[in-house]
């Protein structure tokens, strides 16, 4: 019983997803050998930067107060951005 008084939920959100997105981020930067890629650098000029967002974003969530609600701002701004998108390459013909 006395484990059960100790339990933090978001304690526990943060640190299952600090695994998922190292999981993730690691999993993806295997993915240049596995898969062969030829513009490596293009890849990871993505990748570098898609990671230190997530992770700014996810620590910033767990800080709470005013750091919570720039997480929330910065989410929001990368759903937009994504919706804008998803029209963007329909309108454009993906080129």
């Amino acid at each position: 019983m006395a484990a059960s008084q100790n339990y933090d939920p978001e304690k526990s959100l943060k640190k299952v997803m600090t695994l998922y997105g190292a999981a993730l981020f690691l999993g993806l930067a295997i993915s240049i050998f596995a898969h062969h890629l030829e513009d490596v650098g293009g890849f990871l000029s993505f990748l570098v930067p898609a990671a230190v967002l997530y992770f700014f974003v996810l620590f910033a969530y767990f800080k709470g107060g005013t750091f919570r609600k720039i997480a929330y701002g910065i989410m929001a701004l990368i759903g937009l951005i994504s919706l804008f998108m998803i029209f963007y390459l329909e309108l454009t013909g993906g080129h």
